[in-house]
């Protein structure tokens, strides 16, 4: 299978605790290492450098005043081009977020690294908050919080809380809520603004309702039964176009993903389970499973489940069995 974690420094830029999470690769730490030693093991110890664009004409060099590249300072590789605008995240900054979560909230670091060549860097810890899908024991959640950023301009620097299901290590975004308001709200920074680790700190007391919201949520999903015909249209209804909804048709690669999907509704680690067997909260999880453990993506499973077209497609399906829970 392929992979898009960063080997610049010949080894794959990764490290973990406990179950070897994805690709077979990257270092294993112990429980409860201290931030230098997280640093090393995913092998983030190096800086990115902004330095003026410059450039060869008719036998004369030229300066671009407005335009940077951004460059590692260990492997002096560049990773984009930039405006002058713009506000550099270093790699060990992802993991300095966490330092004093770690001491003062206890949270636990379970991975951090980095993917296609430095240009994205990661690092997930979990928060000990965990829940039982309507109150089941044996189908239980965790709470984790995710910061991500690139150094190429795809992605802003974001806080995301998401959550893992133990039984089968899917992962599903839960949303910050602005409770007096009730709307959702971004924890993100775009790279035109100073990363503010304390301020996004802050935000983070928002998290233990919105995880209260997201367990009441799960409940009634756990609670509707589906039958296998209604299963497919909710799968189908996550690819087809307003077009191929009219005229009843789909293409050959959208029926392939239904029937894939039908497949791991129904024997999908954890879909025997009275919470998933047969509802709509097995649905939501079949789409979990496939995206997060057997979707093919181009460049990485784990930037695609994360932040890109997998991350697209569950958000999808979470607001489709919103629907279908709150319109009653």
């Amino acid at each position: 299978m392929s992979h898009d974690l960063d080997e610049s420094t010949g080894k794959p830029a990764m490290a973990y605790v406990g179950e070897r999470p994805w690709h077979g690769l990257g270092e294993a730490l112990p429980p409860d290492q201290d931030i230098e030693t997280w640093v090393q093991a995913a092998r983030l110890d190096w800086g990115i450098e902004m330095l003026p664009v410059r450039y060869e004409m008719a036998g004369r060099n030229y300066l671009m005043r407005d335009r940077f590249v951004l460059a590692r300072s260990d492997t002096q590789a560049a990773l984009s081009v930039v405006s002058g605008d713009y506000q550099v995240v270093q790699p060990k900054e992802v993991l300095e977020f966490y330092r004093d979560l770690v001491a003062e909230r206890h949270y636990q670091l379970e991975t951090a690294g980095a993917l296609d060549g430095g240009r994205k860097v990661w690092a997930l810890a979990r928060t000990g908050l965990v829940a039982g899908v309507a109150d089941n024991a044996a189908d239980q959640l965790g709470a984790y919080v995710l910061l991500a950023t690139s150094c190429d301009k795809t992605l802003a620097t974001t806080v995301t809380f998401t959550s893992i299901r133990v039984v089968c290590q899917n992962t599903l975004n839960f949303a910050v809520r602005d409770m007096k308001k009730e709307v959702r709200r971004n924890i993100k920074v775009n790279h035109s603004r100073r990363f503010d680790a304390d301020q996004i700190k802050k935000d983070l007391g928002l998290m233990d309702e919105s995880w209260d919201k997201f367990k009441l949520q799960l409940t009634p999903m756990a609670g509707k039964a589906m039958s296998d015909r209604d299963a497919e249209q909710f799968f189908q209804a996550l690819f087809q176009s307003e077009k191929e909804r009219k005229e009843g048709k789909s293409s050959d690669p959208k029926r392939k993903e239904v029937m894939q999907l039908m497949s791991f509704y129904r024997h999908a680690p954890g879909q025997n389970l009275p919470t998933a067997k047969g509802t709509l909260w097995g649905a939501v999880s079949a789409v979990t499973y496939y995206v997060d453990h057997i979707r093919t993506a181009s460049g990485d499973r784990l930037d695609s489940a994360w932040f890109g077209t997998g991350a697209t497609l569950k958000e999808k399906a979470w607001q489709q069995a919103l629907e279908q829970t709150e319109s009653k």
